[in-house]
């Protein structure tokens, strides 16, 4: 019975990581298209208003200086710049869901272990 609830306990959350880490990566693939898009449009309507684009000096000056524009190339160049981090952290949830399911697999091998090293004693 033991051996069914680990084995049960491990593909449900193995089931649900796995969904869950499709559905967050693909939500993060189409954000990160649509910011690239976005940024794009942005940059291109900053350049035909002559304003400063250089993201470099945007970031740095004070945020009650800048225009909406301004301010929305900034946001969208931070989604565009932290995007790989973005997908590492849906790998880690992934492997976190995995790790949880086997839980009880560890408890069993430590429970089986502390049994054998008793009995040889």
């Amino acid at each position: 019975m033991n051996k069914k609830f680990n084995k049960h306990f491990f593909w449900l959350f193995a089931i649900i990581g796995f969904f869950l880490a499709i559905f967050l990566f693909v939500n993060e693939y189409f954000l990160n298209q649509i910011a690239t898009d976005r940024f794009n449009s942005e940059m291109q309507m900053c350049v035909e208003l002559s304003s400063e684009c250089n993201l470099k000096q945007l970031a740095n000056e004070d945020s009650s200086n800048l225009n909406a524009n301004q301010l929305k190339l900034i946001e969208l160049n931070t989604i565009i710049e932290n995007y790989e981090q973005y997908i590492i952290k849906v790998a880690q949830i992934f492997f976190v869901f995995i790790f949880i399911g086997l839980i009880p697999y560890l408890i069993a091998v430590m429970r089986s272990l502390v049994l054998r090293k008793k009995k040889k004693n």
